[in-house]
Order: C-alpha cells, then sequence, then structure tokens
C-alpha cells in the first residue's frame, strides 16, 4: 500500500509565518487608513471651529460699544486688551443666539494637552457681578496653542500718531483697529483677524491701510537691485 503523504512540522511553521506576515500587512493598512480618516476628521473639524469662532469674533469687534462698567471710574468704554487677551462689549443680534449687550471674552487657559485658546460670552452686567456657570457660554477655538498676538491701532499718547499697541487698558475710546494672529502648535498659523470697533475713527483706519502698504512697498523696493550707470 502507497503511503499518503502530508505536511512536515517546518512546513506547516513556515506556512504559519506566512500567513501571520499577511495578517500583520493588512492589520496594519487598516490601521494606517483609520489614522488617516482620523487625521482628516480632525483638521476638518479644526478648520469649521476656527471658521466659525473666527467669523464669530469678528462680528462682535465690529458690534464693540463703549459701555462703563459700575465701579471702574478709569474704563469707560469696557474695552480692556493686551498681546494675549481681549475683553469687551459688544451688541450683538438675536440671530446669534442671546441677543442684546452681551461681555465677549477672549483668554488662555491650561489644558490637558498644553494651552488652551478660550472664546467666551455672557449677558453684559453693568454692576460687574460675578457670573454664574450657568450663564457663561464658552467655546474652544485651539487645543494647543503656540502663541497669540494682539494689537490696537489707534492715536499714540506720546504725540498723537496713529500706531499698532500691544495694550488697551483704562482708554476713554474705542481702538480703530484690532488685529489678532494665531498660532496653533503643530498647525498652520489662521488667518490674520483685522476689525474696526463701531467707534473706530476713519481717519485712523485710513493711517493704518496707508502704514501698511508703504511697509509693504519698501519691503519690495529692498527685494529690488539697483542698476549701476
Amino acid at each position: 500500500m502507497r503511503r499518503q503523504r502530508g505536511f512536515t512540522l517546518l512546513e506547516m511553521l513556515v506556512s504559519l509565518s506566512i500567513a501571520a506576515l499577511l495578517v500583520s500587512l493588512v492589520y496594519g493598512a487598516v490601521r494606517v487608513g483609520q489614522r488617516s480618516a482620523q487625521a482628516m476628521g480632525k483638521h476638518t473639524v479644526d478648520s469649521e471651529v476656527m471658521r466659525i469662532g473666527w467669523q464669530f469674533l469678528r462680528d462682535a469687534l465690529t458690534r464693540a460699544r463703549p459701555v462703563a462698567v459700575e465701579g471702574a471710574q478709569e474704563n469707560l468704554t469696557g474695552f480692556i486688551g493686551s498681546a494675549n487677551a481681549l475683553e469687551f462689549v459688544a451688541d450683538m443680534p438675536a440671530y446669534v443666539g442671546l441677543g442684546g449687550l452681551m461681555l465677549i471674552e477672549l483668554e488662555i487657559e491650561n489644558g490637558t494637552e498644553g494651552d488652551q485658546l478660550v472664546l467666551s460670552r455672557r449677558r453684559f452686567d453693568a454692576t460687574n457681578a460675578e457670573p454664574t456657570e450657568q450663564g457663561v457660554e464658552r467655546a474652544v477655538l485651539v487645543d494647543d496653542l503656540e502663541s497669540i498676538n494682539i494689537e490696537f491701532f489707534a492715536p499714540s499718547d506720546v504725540d498723537g500718531t496713529p500706531a499698532w499697541q500691544d495694550s488697551w487698558q483704562d482708554a476713554g475710546m474705542l481702538p480703530s483697529l484690532v488685529r489678532i494672529a494665531i498660532q496653533p502648535t503643530n498647525a498652520p498659523a489662521w488667518p490674520e483677524l483685522i476689525a474696526r470697533p463701531l467707534g473706530g475713527s476713519a481717519t485712523t483706519f485710513d493711517a493704518a491701510l496707508d502704514d501698511e502698504g508703504a511697509d509693504e512697498h519698501d519691503a519690495q523696493d529692498a527685494e529690488v537691485p539697483q542698476e549701476d550707470h
């Protein structure tokens, strides 16, 4: 009688090794696909948050109103700003949710992944009372913030010449322009935001544009080599 041949132990081990390698390759490809989809989804969400948050902040800044706060004798506008934080009062329309005078704040908070850029709003209270948790709406614009730079364009206190300033404290008027630049960590920089509050001066606004145009023109001239005659 003829003996039936089967697989040897070595052949079985080789087959199992090849099968394990194929399974590992397939699993790796699936994981890469999942990570790519997750990254694409996160990028889409981040872009949408940026667009909505930026549009809301721009609209709020253009609706900023000078409103005095009770007990703050030196600040007659309710507008306070520094290089990395902003607080002001805006008359918001009802179609964005809560209408009327709202206190808008843009500030940096500590988060799990790093510094967070948080935008919040609440009903404006002229008595400067502490808000309750239910009365504040918050949105995280950036989960991991690398840097933020806020500037205010207005006449200088020294000679009255319009210029960009890095703070706005205890002023008797609103700034003519507000410029905000945001750089998230490991992500592209946000488009620069420039907004003009309702109380901004048209003359100062034109001066800001002329100043930026002159700087750009000077930069272009510096790049053009002069021909020898």
